[in-house]
């Protein structure tokens, strides 16, 4: 299931902007590895803002919470102002045709 995921950096005066960089290269890191895995299929660094944007293929909700609130290095320091789950946009065209009947 596809996931719309938006989240933003939550950090002043809670860690050093050295200790930001640390941890923010280990997210940078654990980011590749779910974008070669499939599990992230694209994640983007909003320009002049302290926002991440990421489109998330998890297999349910379950499996986005733990990695959100579990495995992510910046756990800690992000707040997920968004979570929208996404449907395809031909499986809705296809519903629209029959008008939502089976």
């Amino acid at each position: 299931m596809l996931f719309y995921v938006q989240m933003k950096w939550k950090h002043e005066g809670r860690i050093s902007l050295e200790e930001l960089w640390e941890v923010e290269q280990a997210e940078a890191e654990h980011a590749v590895e779910t974008i070669n895995s499939g599990f992230c299929v694209g994640i983007w660094k909003v320009a002049a803002q302290k926002r991440v944007i990421a489109i998330i293929d998890s297999p349910d909700a379950e499996e986005l919470d733990r990695t959100a609130l579990g495995r992510l290095p910046m756990r800690e320091y992000l707040e997920f102002e968004e979570v929208w789950p996404l449907r395809d946009y031909l499986g809705f065209a296809e519903d629209v045709k029959k008008r939502y009947q089976v």
